[in-house]
């Protein structure tokens, strides 16, 4: 019987209401009784909960190290691990695990719902119920089926650092615009093992993370002389338009020379969802200059993001952090 640790952080998967009529997390051993069907599942399951579960939009990165150290701490106990988290920063959680975790050779699924249980209608129960099902899965040898972080919502898994949030008010939460479903959950489980990031990098935990990034969203009529340059600053992610396309007036490059000058790695990463950012296909594209800039290419903004932060974490120099960056880590790309 395969043994699953369940690790419960909070999100609205794990909600009720408050005295003031808001929904607020509370202890998953409260819960239990709304999902009876995980008595009927063949499976070990050892339930966890973070000592002060928290709305999803409070997530910071002390609390991937957290998850990050009781997985590292109890990896060789358990055939795979299941994250409760909530809806709104699940992306960049699953993205922060796919790079902080290196050499994963189990699952680590990520799951939570648009209502909490034991309300009606609600998707927690199947959304659940399915991750650990997906969690203990194994090839005929034993081996596990997903050796990667995935993300399951809505009937489907995905990996992790592929996924963003698409809408707040729909069951089918999430998309992944660039990578296809790793499995897909009906009357049948179809799973689709050419599309399974598989790895024979030693296993290894990053914990350290660094938060000297900055984000500058371009729009028209953004006035490019009084954007900052923070001295902080080893990386600035640039939502650029389209296919990574930029203005072509002065002030704009004159603001580029200026990050250059800080040492800022300039990122472009294009406000579009789907597709890649693709330098020099239109004129527009940012053209070379005194700053150095890379391409997001197809990453989620949120996977470029978080593994921005977690390369600095490790104080590489600006030479092996374009290189690291720019390869695909953990499927990303």
């Amino acid at each position: 019987m395969k043994k699953i640790a369940l690790i419960y952080t909070g999100g609205t998967i794990g909600m009720q209401r408050d005295a003031a009529g808001s929904l607020a997390p509370v202890d998953f051993d409260r819960l239990r009784k709304h999902i009876p069907a995980l008595e009927l599942l063949p499976v070990e399951l050892d339930v966890q909960t973070v000592e002060k579960p928290i709305d999803s939009s409070d997530m910071q990165p002390k609390h991937w190290v957290d998850l990050v150290e009781r997985i590292e701490n109890s990896y060789h106990h358990y055939d795979g691990f299941v994250v409760l988290h909530g809806t709104d920063t699940m992306a960049y959680t699953a993205s922060a695990l796919s790079f902080m975790i290196r050499g994963l050779q189990k699952p680590i699924i990520i799951t939570g719902s648009q209502l909490p249980v034991g309300v009606l209608r609600t998707d927690a129960v199947e959304n659940l119920l399915s991750a650990i099902e997906f969690a203990a899965m194994s090839d005929a040898d034993g081996t596990p089926l997903i050796q990667e972080v995935a993300v399951y919502f809505e009937y489907k898994l995905y990996r992790g650092n592929r996924v963003y949030k698409r809408s707040s008010n729909q069951f089918n939460a999430f998309s992944s615009p660039n990578y296809p479903p790793l499995a897909e959950s009906g009357v049948k489980i179809m799973s689709f093992p050419e599309r399974f990031w598989k790895t024979t990098e030693p296993l290894a935990f990053w914990k350290n993370l660094s938060n000297a990034v900055g984000v500058i969203t371009l729009y028209p009529g953004l006035d490019y002389g009084t954007l900052p340059v923070l001295p902080h600053w080893k990386v600035l992610f640039l939502r650029t338009f389209g296919a990574g396309n930029v203005p072509s007036c002065p002030e704009f490059y004159r603001y580029l020379e200026q990050l250059g000058q800080n040492g800022t790695v300039i990122v472009n990463t294009s406000q579009c969802v789907s597709g890649s950012v693709q330098p020099g296909l239109y004129q527009n594209s940012i053209q070379k200059g005194n700053y150095n800039v890379l391409s997001a290419s197809d990453m989620t903004f949120e996977a470029a993001l978080v593994k921005a932060m977690v390369l600095l974490g490790q104080g590489i120099g600006p030479d092996e952090f374009n290189v690291k960056f720019s390869a695909s880590l953990s499927g990303e790309l």
